[in-house]
């Protein structure tokens, strides 16, 4: 076999068994991001209840404080698995992480883990305390409790939904998209998934810069599910 029908032009595929593994993993992560919707849609009506009034938003948080930390806990999980699985799909796709492109993938996949997570902590840390709090307060104190929420929302859902989710994650999405369009390390309409998931990804920050939200976050997010689960299937049933 030629070097031209490699489909990595510096070292041949992993063997069937570790597509397979890397495939399952895919397909979990895949899984894992329905979780965090199950669980908190069920307790508390997220994601849209994150667009209801500070008060309203505590008192769903004290009423539910075990769903709310374990919807959470499983939102942490699936944030801190998206960038081990991307760093490896570079891997694959330059031959290393030594390759420029490669190591883009790598450090803003690791960007956007971590600034989901500082996100997220705040779900899992600061809020149960706040919902505790207002719900024995007096009037005066609920609007001082109030203003705490929203300043931590707007903190904490600048830091990861605009960076982690839509901007640090599109970068690491597009260009992983790219190279596995160039390389065909993934099938064609697979990369080009990629790249209209990185596309959505960072429409999202269009309301930072004054720009009107063309793009839903639920359809942005079920894009990226889409995409992980495609190429779990594929890589599933790719042959070395």
């Amino acid at each position: 076999m030629t070097s031209a029908t490699l489909p990595i032009s510096h070292a041949a595929e992993p063997s069937p068994p570790r597509n397979r593994l890397l495939g399952g993993l895919f397909i979990a992560e895949a899984l894992l991001s329905l979780a965090p919707v199950v669980v908190l849609g069920a307790a508390i009506g997220w994601p849209a209840s994150l667009d209801a009034p500070a008060a309203q938003q505590l008192a769903a948080v004290g009423a539910a404080p075990d769903a709310v930390r374990l919807g959470y806990v499983l939102y942490l999980l699936y944030s801190m698995a998206v960038a081990p699985l991307l760093i490896v799909l570079a891997a694959r796709t330059w031959g290393s992480l030594a390759h420029p492109a490669a190591a883009t993938v790598a450090a803003f996949a690791a960007l956007s883990a971590l600034a989901r997570c500082i996100g997220i902590l705040r779900w899992l840390t600061v809020m149960p305390v706040l919902a505790q709090a207002h719900a024995g307060a007096d009037p005066a104190t609920r609007a001082q409790i109030e203003l705490v929420f929203e300043a931590t929302t707007t903190w904490g859902g600048g830091i990861g939904e605009i960076l982690g989710v839509s901007l640090f994650m599109a970068v690491a999405l597009a260009v992983l998209a790219a190279g596995a369009w160039q390389r065909r390390t993934l099938p064609r309409p697979l990369a080009l998934l990629g790249g209209v998931s990185a596309l959505a990804l960072l429409l999202l920050a269009l309301p930072v810069v004054g720009a009107p939200e063309l793009m839903p976050v639920a359809l942005a997010v079920s894009l990226l599910s889409a995409w992980m689960l495609a190429v779990g299937i594929a890589l599933m049933w790719r042959r070395a």
